[in-house]
């Protein structure tokens, strides 16, 4: 089988170059356990020999093919959607890859087989699966645990008794497909080195290729910032004790001890601009906080003015949005310097009025843009007050 896997790669060193590179940075290594002919991810691209054995030549070369277009759009190692299941990302992954190139030999999923409209992004198609999916099916979510996978289960928007059969038929064989996959930033920038160095691109299509080198560019990822903004907003509060001795004296005067809390506000644009899509991922973006070290989150919810003030100490599981009309930025960065607030998170699409800061103000702000397009618009006078980042929804 190996020998025969060997041709193939051999074969692409003059007629496909870019596929040829990219494979030549993964390890080719036979696994018999796993459920699934053939799968990337850590590295690595594995393959089941008793799978391949029942593949035709041009099967098995097509088959390869997929695994070395996922790889070029990263899918295994740097765009892993929020709150979808394995099953989820797999399909969503397929998805793409079968709207983008045909295929004669293998069977490959596309957005027709999903009643799905073409020409969308990979984290687009692995989130309308989630909403598809039958309650429970697709085993566990992605980074950000079973809450934010609930969020999209069980809706019932597109699914059908026929999906809920492909879906159980295929589960096992999806989940063992992305079971590798996970966020890796030196792969990341070694693919990027061959997409970049590229100058033949062999069968793939020139939008395809220009797809490719976009990718390669430096994007804006929430979730890292979100990591680091904890620390960022860290606050220390000096306080007196006899209990430590005083640096220049002794225990003749007290010393003293820092206790570091973080306070966080987020403010979530209802306004009647934002869809109820972004609602959900909204408050799914609000739930991962608690994995960056945050034990209690305030929420606001504003359009024109502050609507709704809660205090989430554990992950939301069902939001009622009140307002609904225009919007205005003004009142939560108020409400937030107003309260002693050591950092903002806004999250909205953007399209109100630049706002103002008050005198004095020391909370940081982070804005959170709904999709790349909205970013585009808006992150010119974003920036001049704070961070910002996009969590594409589409």
């Amino acid at each position: 089988m190996r020998d025969r896997i060997t041709t193939i790669i051999e074969h692409w060193f003059i007629q496909e170059p870019v596929l040829f590179q990219v494979l030549c940075t993964h390890e080719l290594a036979p696994n018999t356990q796993m459920a699934c002919p053939i799968r990337s991810g850590k590295r690595r691209i594995e393959y089941n020999p008793d799978f391949l054995r029942e593949m035709t030549d041009q099967g098995l070369e097509e088959a390869l093919r997929t695994e070395a277009i996922r790889i070029l759009l990263k899918h295994p190692y740097e765009r892993k959607p929020d709150g979808c299941s394995q099953q989820a990302i797999a399909l969503g992954s397929n998805i793409v890859v079968g709207d983008n190139y045909k295929y004669s030999a293998l069977k490959i999923d596309k957005p027709a087989d999903y009643e799905l409209p073409s020409g969308m992004a990979y984290e687009w198609y692995s989130r309308k699966i989630q909403s598809m999916l039958p309650p429970g099916a697709g085993g566990e979510g992605g980074e950000d645990g079973d809450d934010n996978q609930k969020q999209g289960q069980g809706i019932g928007k597109g699914r059908n008794d026929s999906m809920d059969d492909q879906f159980e038929r295929t589960s096992e064989k999806n989940q063992a497909l992305s079971e590798l996959w996970d966020e890796d930033d030196l792969t990341v920038a070694l693919i990027n080195g061959v997409i970049g160095g590229c100058t033949s691109w062999g069968s793939l299509a020139g939008a395809f290729a220009e797809q490719l080198k976009a990718s390669t560019k430096a994007k804006i990822n929430w979730r890292n910032v979100f990591s680091g903004f904890r620390a960022s907003i860290l606050s220390s509060r000096r306080k007196l004790t006899r209990m430590r001795p005083n640096r220049r004296t002794g225990f003749e005067n007290m010393g003293s001890i820092r206790r570091f809390d973080t306070r966080l506000l987020v403010a979530v644009d209802v306004s009647g601009s934002i869809s109820s899509e972004s609602m959900s991922y909204f408050y799914g973006v609000i739930n991962s906080a608690f994995r960056y070290g945050f034990e209690s989150i305030d929420v606001i919810q504003f359009d024109c003015g502050v609507r709704v003030v809660q205090s989430l100490k554990k992950v939301m599981r069902e939001v009622l949005a009140i307002g609904r009309g225009g919007t205005s930025f003004q009142e939560p960065i108020e409400y937030a310097h107003e309260n002693g607030y050591d950092g903002l998170l806004i999250l909205t699409d953007g399209y109100a009025p630049e706002p103002w800061l008050p005198d004095n103000m020391r909370c940081k702000i982070i804005w959170v843009c709904q999709d790349k397009n909205c970013y585009e618009a808006h992150h010119h006078w974003m920036e001049k007050s704070g961070r910002v980042c996009t969590i594409e929804l589409r």
